[in-house]
């Protein structure tokens, strides 16, 4: 998996959990137009739990945004450090092949 590759994954979890969060929210009221007693009390500590998560999530997503912009520029740090014929058996390496000699 490329650098790219493992980012994307990383910011799309990081939505994914927004989108769930939120819809878990939108579910919680309307469970509280329903229910009393109890059950509304349950569901008012589930609420606040729910809201105190997306604010924990939407407090990290600038921390990850901060981690994949760190990760891509440290990679492409190391290829600009790498020699370009270093590069080259690396990727024939990782192909499963070796290139042929001239």
């Amino acid at each position: 998996m490329t650098i790219a590759e493992a980012s994307s994954r990383v910011l799309n979890a990081g939505s994914d959990l927004v989108e769930l969060l939120r819809l878990a929210q939108g579910a919680v009221r309307r469970m509280q137009e329903e229910v009393h007693g109890e059950a509304l009390e349950d569901v008012d500590r589930i609420a606040l739990e729910l809201a105190r998560l997306r604010r924990s999530v939407e407090a990290l997503r600038p921390n990850v945004e901060r981690f994949v912009v760190e990760s891509e520029s440290a990679s492409v740090a190391e290829v600009e450090r790498t020699p370009t014929a270093e590069r080259r058996r690396r990727a024939d390496r990782r192909r499963g092949g070796a290139r042929p000699q001239s």
